[in-house]
């Protein structure tokens, strides 16, 4: 996201108040993506088919159909995104930009592919309609599709068109929605569907035209980027696991006595499900403070630092530039430590006063508060994650992720299921990979001379992989 952000840098540093108002409102919708406005145009959604009378059926339907449609796109497309990331950036240093796009393509048909044999077999045996089926399967796919432009467009540096391509996208959705529902009194799941449908696809088609406008060279080479699944398998499971993390103790309570099954296909658990949906809007303030602050102040010392090094500077200016760097971090991790903690406590504030209007009882708050609680060190806990990984320590970052969700899904069913202490799982994994993620940041920095000067390879021989040497032998690869 380095593009993006230093051109929002240039908003930040106007002294003018209302540009810099506007940069932030660039860098919400740019750092959130799509998930920050679906949010809040499916919660419109439902609270509108209530408003409507709609029968509580359709209701439950529409929700459960969405959540999975969310929980599993992200989960599916998590690992590759990583390695995607990885793989664009370096094509991109290298100057072989031809090889991004036509990785875009073989991402995109892989996850497609994949999402179509998991959606055939978890609907096969459901009596749902098959136009409901693939209406809400489109949906999937669309999500499957976005999260893969996503990492895409993050190389872009026209983010006017990024926000513009969303905003019209949740507007026409919304108005489509608006017309179904409450005009032609279409008041089904199956049409505000068709709705989303329509706004996402309309997403999807102007993030391509972007994306196609600033990579135009396609070499063919589909499926070269599995490359990076070798070289670098620990990207791939870092993605995997941060987003299994994210929703592990939904599953968990997916499997307790609070589940229920929705249409005879969907199981979930809105006692549990509807306070964590709310609460986690806690986390997206910290994923815009790392973009305005990480990704603009702490990356121009990262890459003076490291500049330095390349450049072959005194080793005292070398160690003046890592004194900034370290300086500059502890500040902008205390800022975002701070703000995300008021804005924590203005959701809990929120919560106690106003979720009783949205039907949810006093158990259900007092989840959506632990939650919350939780999610302050689970917004530190990816800051962690995303600042090794800017470090390149990969295998640091495996840890952390895989023990976040680990303990999210064991000790959920350990404290729900032994306890009934709802959302205490979730807190309780927070806590500790915040505690784990620090000792590890602070190690990797205590020993980042070691890292950067001992730690690689004198001579580096590139190696060819055994997925390369396949994709030779089908002709994948010229």
């Amino acid at each position: 996201m380095a593009g993006i952000g230093f051109q929002l840098k240039q908003l930040y540093n106007q002294s003018n108040f209302f540009a810099q108002l506007r940069a932030y409102g660039y860098s919400t919708v740019t750092a959130v993506g799509p998930m920050f406005l679906s949010i809040l145009l499916i919660t419109a959604a439902r609270e509108w088919l209530v408003h409507l009378n709609t029968p509580s059926s359709e209701v439950n339907l529409f929700m459960a159909s969405v959540q999975y449609a969310f929980i599993f796109s992200q989960i599916l497309t998590g690992g590759f995104l990583f390695v995607i990331s990885r793989f664009v950036a370096d094509q991109t240093f290298m100057e072989k930009e031809e090889n991004v796009l036509s990785s875009m393509y073989g991402a995109i048909g892989i996850v497609l592919l994949i999402g179509f044999i998991t959606a055939v077999l978890f609907y096969w045996s459901s009596p749902l309609p098959l136009l409901f089926k693939f209406i809400s399967y489109l949906f999937f796919a669309e999500l499957n599709i976005i999260w893969i432009l996503s990492m895409y467009v993050s190389a872009l540096k026209d983010y006017r068109k990024i926000v513009k391509g969303y905003l019209i996208g949740i507007t026409v959705a919304a108005l489509f929605i608006w017309a179904a529902t409450g005009l032609f009194g279409m008041k089904t799941a199956a049409s505000v569907f068709i709705g989303l449908d329509v706004g996402f696809l309309l997403i999807a088609v102007m993030l391509m035209q972007d994306i196609f406008g600033f990579f135009q060279l396609n070499n063919k080479q589909y499926f070269y980027f599995l490359t990076y699944m070798e070289k670098y398998p620990f990207l791939f499971f870092i993605g995997l696991f941060y987003y299994a993390g994210l929703y592990g103790h939904n599953l968990a309570i997916w499997l307790g006595e609070r589940r229920v099954i929705v249409a005879d296909t969907f199981v979930m658990a809105p006692y549990y499900d509807t306070p964590v949906f709310y609460a986690y809007l806690s986390v997206l303030p910290a994923l815009v403070l790392f973009m305005v602050t990480l990704e603009t102040t702490f990356y121009t010392t990262y890459k003076k630092y490291y500049g330095r090094i390349l450049n072959g500077f005194p080793l005292q200016d070398i160690e003046s530039a890592k004194q900034e760097m370290y300086r500059t971090l502890r500040i902008e991790i205390l800022f975002l430590a701070q703000v995300q903690l008021l804005v924590t406590f203005v959701f809990l504030f929120i919560g106690v006063r106003f979720l009783p209007f949205l039907g949810l009882t006093q158990d259900q708050i007092d989840i959506f508060m632990v939650v919350v609680l939780g999610s302050w060190f689970l917004s530190l806990m990816i800051t962690f994650f995303l600042l090794l990984l800017y470090f390149d320590e990969r295998k640091a970052a495996f840890f952390l992720t895989g023990l976040y969700a680990l303990l999210s899904f064991f000790g959920t069913i350990l404290f729900s299921g032994q306890f009934g202490l709802h959302g205490a799982g979730m807190f309780t994994a927070a806590v500790l990979s915040f505690m784990y993620g620090s000792r590890l940041l602070i190690r990797q920095l205590n020993n980042i001379d070691y890292s950067t000067f001992c730690y690689q390879p004198i001579i580096y021989k590139e190696k060819t992989t055994r997925t390369e040497q396949f994709l030779r032998k089908v002709g994948s690869l010229d």
